[in-house]
């Protein structure tokens, strides 16, 4: 079994730890935006990649980096914060919130990862691997409605099979995710409000 020191050698790590980041310009909340009140629930992630210690594919075989080479705090935790931060900055939502609120929630975000890891099985063209998969529900209704389901897959291509390289890949990865997924909304919501 290959250590993460083999996979990606030493320097430039980050002593304390890696996290996600995805910037979204802010847009202003329309009227009808105004009125819809987002709870995004912390996500769930697939037991297999819930370890702060990156999980990584090579030659066949399932490895675990070294301890310097991990998330600051748990990859679900991480995902969550991103999809809030991004969504309140969307413009979709008058406010966007985590755990209880005196607000009235009209609208629910749950989301599973089910995959987050490097694939160096080819290693002329290593990737970095994040799948999502979104639930908007109504709470409001009893029982409460799912009104959209939406799954999505990114294998985005590294330069190198290095932890910075890794983490941009992830990065481009859970964007391109949250714009599909903030796609998938816009469409709902100007469905809705037609019919």
């Amino acid at each position: 079994m290959l250590g993460g020191c083999t996979l990606f050698g030493g320097g430039g790590d980050s002593p304390g730890g890696y996290t996600l980041e995805v910037v979204r310009v802010l847009e202003q909340p329309s009227p009808q935006a105004r009125e819809r009140i987002l709870e995004v629930v912390p996500f769930r992630i697939s037991p297999r990649y819930r370890s702060r210690l990156w999980l990584y594919q090579e030659a066949g075989s399932w490895h675990r980096v070294e301890e310097e080479q991990a998330f600051l705090i748990p990859p679900q935790v991480l995902v969550t914060e991103q999809a809030s931060t991004y969504f309140r900055r969307s413009g979709l939502f008058g406010a966007v919130v985590e755990g209880e609120s005196r607000l009235q929630v009209t609208h629910l975000l749950e989301g599973a990862v089910t995959a987050l890891y490097g694939d160096f099985s080819d290693p002329m063209a290593p990737r970095a691997v994040m799948e999502i998969q979104f639930f908007l529900i109504d709470p409001r209704l009893d029982p409460p409605k799912t009104l959209l389901k939406s799954g999505f897959r990114v294998e985005a291509e590294i330069l190198a099979a290095t932890p910075q390289a890794l983490i941009q890949g992830w990065n481009n990865g859970l964007e391109s995710i949250l714009e599909n997924f903030e796609n998938d909304l816009r469409r709902l919501f100007d469905h809705s409000s037609r019919g």
